[in-house]
């Protein structure tokens, strides 16, 4: 049990090119450990290998752009009517760009207005403004004392995610300028919109990057690339013993991860022997 904990541990630290030098070495100790029942099980001995294949990422510059526009008012109408606005300005940006634009659907949130949010808490030591933030905080004291049985005052904010297809890159900044002076602050550039930080290597390492997922069609090219590579590796040995390379008997997926360029997936096959 320690082995094992040492050896995930291991390959949650290695870079994505470093995984596969981690992984072959555990799946292998593995394959070692069971290897005669095994063999009793599949009728013979067998070639056992590891090996990593290879596929293009898409590339992000056909991928689209992600924002997140938000109206906000007293009410649920008000606030959609504040977003309508603020999409209909991105809209006309995105038409003088000829750009496609998708709308997401909207969801809705309600906060409660905080009296002492408003306070300018700036120049609490200076003079004038220090006397005006008292007097503010003992405003909000006497408003939150007399108004504790009305109704709190509430503010509904109306999101919804708009994905714009990316002009070519000569034009891409000048689209960005367009974007800012319609009023968008919650722009991504990422593949879909999410971006994971500190997490994003290791996550890559089990294969759940989803900022960098190009999709199953990648990853199926590139385990066929892998297991392509196994069975060459496993016909020079078979050769180099004098036996010639039988059957696959099983293949198994050890990971999924990425360079940057390429999807990564790492795969474990046992070949019989003839």
């Amino acid at each position: 049990m320690k082995l094992a904990a040492t050896a995930i541990a291991a390959v949650l630290f290695a870079t994505p090119v470093a995984a596969q030098d981690i992984a072959g070495p555990v799946a292998a100790a593995v394959d070692q450990f069971g290897q005669s029942m095994a063999e009793s099980m599949t009728g013979g001995p067998g070639v056992f290998v590891t090996a990593q294949g290879k596929a293009p990422l898409p590339h992000s510059n056909g991928l689209p752009l992600t924002l997140t526009i938000k109206g906000e008012g007293a009410t649920a109408a008000a606030a959609v009517a504040d977003r309508n606005a603020q999409l209909e300005r991105v809209r006309a940006a995105a038409n003088n760009f000829d750009v496609a634009i998708e709308v997401g659907a909207t969801s809705y949130s309600i906060s409660e207005a905080d009296e002492f949010a408003a306070i300018d808490w700036s120049g609490l030591n200076e003079g004038a403004a220090a006397d005006a933030a008292a007097d503010a905080v003992e405003a909000a004291v006497e408003t939150a004392d007399t108004g504790a049985d009305a109704a709190p005052a509430r503010t509904v904010t109306a999101s919804v995610q708009v994905k714009i297809d990316r002009p070519n890159e000569t034009r891409l900044p000048g689209f960005i300028d367009a974007l800012v002076d319609a009023g968008v602050t919650d722009l991504d550039d990422s593949l879909n919109g999410m971006n994971l930080g500190a997490m994003q290597p290791f996550l890559s390492l089990l294969g759940l990057d989803t900022a960098r997922d190009p999709g199953e069609a990648v990853w199926n090219a590139a385990t066929a690339d892998a297991v392509a590579r196994a069975r060459a590796q496993a016909d020079a040995i078979a050769s180099a013993s004098g036996r010639p390379l039988g059957q696959v008997r099983y293949v198994s997926v050890l990971m999924r991860s990425h360079d940057g360029e390429n999807a990564l997936v790492s795969v474990a096959v046992r070949f019989g022997l003839e």
